[in-house]
């Protein structure tokens, strides 16, 4: 994501966009009204490739952890580890960047509603 963001704005887009794997209805228009002060490109990059990573496991699980929101310390700090550890290994960027293609193609229709919503907005 960009320079000019505040580790503020990061963290709203994070959280606000982090809804999409809870547990629980989705509320995209929510979603769209928490981020639509941001530039598109930035919070696509930050659904794909900050958040997806960090949230996608809630998903998938049989009984999910979080069904209501997931916790702006624990995601900004998971998020976090993740740039670490891909700017540690070139292994895991590599990895990384195919399971980011990988999470493109599985949550494409959950990224349509948020850009329907932003257009709504």
């Amino acid at each position: 994501m960009g320079d000019f963001l505040t580790r503020e704005d990061r963290v709203k887009i994070w959280v606000a966009l982090s809804d999409v794997f809870v547990d629980n209805d989705v509320n995209y228009a929510a979603i769209a009204k928490a981020v639509a002060a941001y530039d598109r490109e930035v919070v696509e990059h930050a659904f794909f490739n900050e958040v997806a990573p960090a949230c996608y496991s809630n998903m998938q699980a049989a009984i999910p952890p979080v069904w209501t929101a997931f916790d702006s310390t624990w995601l900004e700090q998971t998020i976090a580890s993740i740039k670490q550890a891909r700017s540690n290994s070139p292994f895991r960027e590599l990895r990384d960047r195919v399971f980011i293609v990988y999470l493109r193609w599985r949550l494409r229709s959950e990224w349509i509603e948020i850009e329907k919503a932003l257009s709504q907005s």
